[in-house]
């Protein structure tokens, strides 16, 4: 495997890491970096910061649709995952596990069972700990459904309990609400699921989002993984002070680290691509994704997982495929080989390729890929996994086609 840049192992070495510099700095998103630095620069009179567009507008190179996003789902999620809501380190490690499962709508689609036996406790604990969910924002975000986000959502409302238990029951009826629209708290409560956000991840959507990819990988001879360097800032250090104020010693100190930091965020980050690459090869060349946890990454890498839940958040690969989050290289085992995202794929392609006279249904996909993958799976997980696909039922497939058809 060739590449374009070259790993300094040395600069890490002996450098004492400022979490109030480093987990901000390797957390953002490669458009933020131009902000951070400048602002850095503002308040650090030892900090020259040249921004990293000018070389691009100087040759005459116009950069179209640089978007400064606000922050992700996973990045609001992610910074409540503390006491006192987790307050342990097994607890914040489930939390985390259970945030990589958070699909962009904000509902959870993992397996409690996976989650359980790579955190080594029970799905009981799991499951107590998404319920936690419940206390967080965005309100309904960790959900398994409809149902249960709008019940997340409800407990965050101060009410009196004549209404929650009132609006709860309306939840859990949202088909056959009408029903109850002679009761005295009809209006009030319907008022409440109003205002509730469906998905609850909404206002975390974003259309047409312009995303700038972090690396490169090429797979047309060797495999090339390149970083775009053209959105880092160039930063140098000056120090035109003779002066022994401790002050200003601390700011130098503030931006020597600086630099040091934007250099080791580009190794790290490099070393957790390179990684990826590594273990997804087959995904590169056309193949499905296989099982790999962030757990495992991390051990691999030598950092906590946590800071692997942090590097790999707002970043991105671009490749032949099309450009992939570092986030969704990351999936849960089926079995020892097997991810959740293949059989997804799986599904998806049988069902594009279904008789329309004779739509398959979940009880004919759990048979199929039984056969396909051999390996006993049960009826609710295959249609798990259609839902999160957004396919609606065999009877419901057979109305769209009588009428597409």
């Amino acid at each position: 495997m060739s590449s374009t840049f070259n790993l300094s192992t040395t600069q890490k070495q002996g450098l004492q890491l400022s979490l109030r510099l480093w987990l901000p700095l390797l957390q953002a998103p490669l458009q933020d970096l131009e902000t951070i630095f400048k602002e850095h620069s503002f308040d650090n009179p030892f900090l020259e910061y040249k921004s990293s567009f000018e070389s691009n507008y100087s040759s005459g190179e116009f950069i179209e649709d640089i978007n400064i996003s606000k922050e992700s789902l996973y990045d609001v999620v992610s910074n409540q995952i503390e006491a006192p809501i987790f307050p342990t380190p097994i607890s914040q490690k489930v939390a985390n596990e259970i945030l990589s499962n958070i699909n962009s709508e904000g509902y959870f689609d993992g397996d409690i069972d996976s989650i359980a036996e790579s955190c080594n406790t029970t799905k009981e604990f799991v499951e107590s700990i998404r319920k936690r969910f419940a206390y967080l924002d965005p309100a309904g975000v960790g959900a398994l459904d409809l149902t249960e986000s709008f019940l997340f959502q409800l407990s965050q409302i101060p009410v009196d309990e004549e209404l929650n238990l009132f609006t709860q029951k309306l939840i859990s009826n949202l088909k056959s609400i009408d029903k109850f629209h002679k009761h005295h708290r009809f209006e009030e409560a319907t008022d409440l699921i109003h205002r509730f956000k469906s998905p609850p991840a909404v206002d975390y959507q974003e259309e047409n989002a312009y995303i700038i990819p972090d690396f490169f990988v090429d797979v047309s001879n060797d495999i090339t993984v390149t970083m775009n360097s053209s959105y880092y800032p160039d930063i140098t250090i000056k120090d035109p002070f003779k002066s022994k104020n401790d002050e200003l010693k601390d700011k130098l100190k503030e931006a020597r680290d600086l630099v040091n930091l934007l250099e080791l965020r580009k190794s790290t980050l490099y070393k957790l691509v390179l990684l990826i690459v590594e273990k997804q090869m087959g995904f590169f060349i056309g193949s499905e994704l296989k099982p790999m946890t962030m757990a495992q990454v991390a051990d691999d890498i030598g950092f906590e997982e946590s800071t692997i839940s942090r590097a790999v958040s707002n970043k991105y690969i671009k490749c032949d495929r099309g450009i992939f989050s570092l986030k969704s290289f990351f999936t849960n085992a089926v079995s020892k080989n097997l991810s959740s995202s293949e059989i997804k794929n799986y599904i998806q392609n049988l069902i594009e390729n279904e008789n329309h006279e004779e739509p398959l249904t979940d009880q004919d996909l759990v048979d199929n890929v039984m056969k396909r993958y051999n390996m006993k799976m049960v009826r609710r997980t295959i249609t798990k996994y259609r839902k999160l696909l957004d396919i609606p039922s065999s009877k419901e497939r057979k109305k769209i086609y009588k009428v597409r058809d």
